[in-house]
């Protein structure tokens, strides 16, 4: 059986979603920031990614950047970016946004 993660809105003022894992969750985006699944642009994204991919933890599943760039800058929806998560990391992320 896959382990099942939850998104929802997150209860912080300044950020956008939480992801709860097993035993933990992140906080990421900004409250108020538009990302590719709002409609930027691809060079926008790409701007994005060389402007973070130097990050802490840009490979880390346990910080919240690396959420933000899989789940709000890699696809051009929310959908297919859980689609792509769910797939690359074998878990069912319920959508409670």
């Amino acid at each position: 059986m896959k382990t099942t993660y939850v998104l929802e809105n997150s209860p912080l003022k300044n950020k956008r979603f939480r992801i709860i894992m097993q035993d933990h969750h992140h906080d990421f985006g900004a409250k108020n920031g538009k990302t590719f699944i709002d409609g930027r642009t691809d060079k926008e994204r790409l701007a994005w990614i060389a402007r973070h991919r130097k990050d802490k933890n840009w490979d880390s599943n346990h910080s919240a950047i690396y959420h933000s760039r899989w789940l709000l800058w890699t696809e051009p929806t929310l959908t297919k970016a859980i689609k792509r998560y769910e797939k690359k990391h074998n878990v069912k992320l319920i959508n409670k946004t």
